[in-house]
């Protein structure tokens, strides 16, 4: 039951019952432990995870490689970095996995340096990435501006690591581009996607479009919007206040005399970008 809730993303359903399960006198196994410290990643309960560890200490339990990626993992989920970093160099035994965690944990907490530390670090150890690690890298790209990089990492999965880009990669790649204003690349790269390119995708690329007043990608970035979400009215705002911005003021006129016949009504607080109230 442990394992399901784990396994199904109800991490507290499992911490629930594995406090109930050492309540009652049982002793977890490796399986169990590693499912809870799973949960304990999902649910950002790092005191539980301390204390598993703990355990497993006390208990001179082996840390083998997959314990110990579910320790790497628990604590890099967490941001407890350096937990994370002492427990995977303790390991003796490393799969993907265990530099998965790593990698992806520094760059989702924003340590972009140490992320490709780590993955230069692989590539010494001639370890060969997955679609997960290069997914972290570029993420870890994507928080430091690093567009050169970014590049040479989604351009060369296919060719250098033989993995095909998902759409998470596509998405994370013109989120890159964006930020650094390459909004026609972006563009283009969205237009090379096998797969039909989603409403966030589409978002990125508006809002970098806002960010740097590039009003002739945004007014074809808005169509493909519209085609997927005829009801999305904050397209249509922020559309409007970049004729504003140009000055612009037939098109904002036209664009409001659009937005009144259709009925359409600013809806504040809120934007399909963020910022446009």
């Amino acid at each position: 039951m442990i394992c399901g809730y784990a396994q199904n993303d109800s991490a507290k359903e499992a911490i629930r019952l594995f406090d109930g399960m050492i309540a009652d006198g049982f002793e977890p196994n490796d399986v169990i432990l590693c499912s809870v410290l799973s949960a304990c990643a999902q649910s950002a309960c790092l005191d539980l995870g301390e204390q598993i560890h703990e355990y497993i200490e006390e208990k001179g339990m082996e840390l083998d490689v997959i314990l110990g990626t579910a320790l790497v993992n628990m604590y890099a989920k967490n941001g407890s970095l350096a937990k994370a970093k002492q427990c995977f160099y303790g390991l003796q035994e490393k799969n993907i996995a265990t530099w998965n965690a790593m990698i992806c944990g520094l760059a989702v907490h924003g340590h972009v340096e140490e992320a490709i530390r780590f993955f230069r670090m692989l590539e010494k150890e001639k370890v060969m990435p997955n679609d997960i690690t290069l997914l972290g890298v570029l993420s870890a790209c994507c928080h430091a501006g690093l567009l050169d990089y970014g590049r040479k990492i989604f351009y060369s999965m296919k060719r250098i690591y033989g993995i095909e880009p998902k759409i998470k990669h596509y998405g994370c790649m013109v989120d890159l581009l964006g930020r650094g204003g390459q909004v026609v690349e972006a563009e283009e790269l969205i237009k090379g996607m096998v797969w039909k390119a989603d409403v966030v995708i589409w978002g990125a690329l508006l809002s970098a479009c806002k960010e740097y007043g590039n009003i002739e990608v945004a007014e074809r970035v808005v169509k493909e919007i519209l085609d997927l979400d005829p009801h999305n009215h904050a397209v249509y705002v922020i559309l409007s206040n970049m004729y504003a911005e140009a000055g612009r003021w037939e098109d904002v006129m036209k664009r409001r005399k659009g937005m009144k016949e259709g009925s359409l009504k600013k809806t504040a607080g809120w934007s399909l970008v963020g910022g446009d109230t």
